[in-house]
C-alpha cells in the first residue's frame, strides 16, 4: 500500500488569532467548513485548521512548509514580529529548518531542500 500525504490538521482554540498568524507567517484562509478552516499552499497536501478545544497531549504532528529561501524567509517573518521558538537552523543535509510555535502551541517547521 503507498500513501500519500492528503492534510495535515492542526487544533486551535481561537480561530481568529489563529487565521492573524498564519496570515502574518504569509499562510492565507481558503474555504471553510465548520470548524474547518483549510488554508492556502501550494502543493497537492491540503493544510487545515480546526477550531475546538485540543485534545489531552502534546501535539503530535509537525507540519514542515518548503520555502526557496530559509534565510530570507526568517528574516521577513523577524520584521513583522514572528521569531523561531528555537533560533538554530537544522542542517540535516538535504534540508535546512527551523521551527516556529502558533499561538495555540503547534510547532511548523520552515524547511529549505
Amino acid at each position: 500500500m503507498t500513501f500519500q500525504l492528503d492534510t495535515v490538521f492542526v487544533w486551535v482554540t481561537d480561530m481568529e488569532r489563529a487565521l492573524d498568524w498564519y496570515a502574518t507567517l504569509g499562510i492565507d484562509a481558503g474555504d471553510r467548513y465548520g470548524a474547518w478552516q483549510n488554508m492556502k499552499v501550494e502543493g497537492e497536501a491540503r493544510f487545515a485548521l480546526h477550531e475546538g478545544q485540543r485534545p489531552d497531549g502534546p501535539s503530535t504532528s509537525v507540519p514542515s512548509f518548503r520555502v526557496g529561501d530559509l534565510d530570507a524567509e526568517m528574516r521577513r517573518l523577524a520584521n513583522l514580529g514572528l521569531d523561531p521558538s528555537d533560533p538554530e537552523i537544522t542542517d540535516t543535509g538535504a534540508a535546512r529548518f527551523t521551527t516556529y510555535t502558533d499561538p495555540d502551541g503547534n510547532q511548523i517547521q520552515l524547511l529549505e531542500r
